[in-house]
C-alpha cells in the first residue's frame, strides 16, 4: 500500500510541474499592459481597466482550468485509494464536487457580469461595440 502512495505522489508532483511550465512560456510573453514601453504610448486611466481585463482573462484560462484539473485527478487519485472506506470516498466525493461546484461559481459569474452589462446596454451609453473594448487599445 505504500508503495502505491509513493508511485501517486510521483504522478502527482510530476502532473504539477507539467502544468507549472506549460503556463510558464505563455505568462513569460504577456504584457499586461500595452503601454509605457519604448515605442508604445503613454499610458493613460484606461489601461487600468486593461490592465484588471488582462489579469481576469490570465487567471480565468491559465489558472482556474489546471488547477481544476489537478483537483479533479487528486479527488479521483483519493477515490481510487479509497479502495472501499465509506469515509474515504465521501472525501473524495467531497473534492470533486467543491471543484465542480467552484467552477460553476467563477465561471458563472463571469458569464453573469457579462450579461448584466450587455443587458443595461454598456456598449451603447459608452459609445464602444463592446463593453470589455477599450478605447486606449487598438482592436485586433
Amino acid at each position: 500500500m505504500e508503495k502505491k502512495k509513493n508511485i501517486f505522489k510521483k504522478l502527482l508532483i510530476l502532473f504539477v510541474l507539467l502544468s507549472f511550465f506549460g503556463l510558464l512560456p505563455e505568462a513569460a510573453q504577456a504584457q499586461l499592459v500595452p503601454c509605457g514601453g519604448e515605442g508604445q504610448p503613454e499610458c493613460e486611466l484606461c489601461h487600468l481597466f486593461v490592465l484588471f481585463d488582462n489579469i481576469v482573462k490570465f487567471v480565468l484560462r491559465n489558472l482556474v482550468p489546471p488547477i481544476a484539473a489537478l483537483m479533479l485527478v487528486i479527488g479521483g487519485g483519493m477515490f481510487f485509494m479509497a479502495a472501499g472506506d465509506s469515509s474515504k470516498v465521501n472525501k473524495a466525493k467531497s473534492v470533486i464536487t467543491s471543484v465542480v461546484i467552484g467552477l460553476l461559481i467563477v465561471y458563472g459569474a463571469y458569464l453573469l457580469v457579462n450579461s448584466f452589462f450587455w443587458a443595461i446596454g454598456v456598449a451603447e451609453w459608452t459609445g464602444l461595440q463592446n463593453w470589455f473594448e477599450y478605447p486606449c487599445v487598438p482592436s485586433t
